[in-house]
């Protein structure tokens, strides 16, 4: 089979326009060294809420997804860069992508953590990110922290739909 036959077979077109899903991946694939950390983190599924009129237990969603995220995302910059992140609003770049949305599995983060500052050596970031995490509550015990190679931007891709990146939380970027 010659390359016309499998690309007439594949239904390939050069000329088509990429989807949602196909750009974006292409543009943070051009991102990729301006991010050189890898941090996925898991959730508590469901939290107990106390209130005045007692307690219950509210299931995850994606607004508390995102809550839970840049609260993570202040307590790691202050852990990085201290006082002068409130401060002087001092901080980590992040691409954050809540996973578990649309496939039903357990809602979990993935980062990609980029402007760590030159005085922060490598072997200190699971202490740090450790350490953030230990300050919030809606966060499980699993996490994991990695330096990012080519292939993470597509693994944080791998949910986004055709037409859409809702399950990016761009706001955090």
């Amino acid at each position: 089979m010659n390359l016309d036959q499998i690309r007439q077979k594949t239904a390939y077109c050069p000329t088509a326009m990429p989807t949602q899903k196909q750009a974006t991946r292409t543009w943070l694939n051009s991102l990729h060294k301006q991010y050189p950390l890898a941090l996925t983190l898991t959730l508590k599924q469901s939290n107990l809420v106390k209130n005045a009129n007692g307690a219950y237990i509210q299931k995850l969603d994606k607004d508390e997804v995102r809550r839970i995220a840049k609260h993570f995302t202040q307590k790691l910059n202050q852990q990085v860069f201290g006082s002068s992140a409130k401060r002087y609003g001092n901080g980590l770049k992040y691409l954050v992508v809540v996973e578990g949305e649309r496939t039903g599995k357990n809602l979990h983060l993935h980062m990609a953590i980029g402007d760590l500052p030159s005085y922060v050596k490598w072997n200190e970031v699971d202490g740090l990110v450790r350490n953030a995490k230990f300050k919030i509550s809606e966060l499980d015990a699993q996490y994991k922290v990695d330096i990012v190679d080519s292939g993470w931007m597509e693994y944080l891709t791998k949910e986004l739909g055709m037409k859409d990146t809702d399950n990016v939380l761009w706001d955090l970027a």
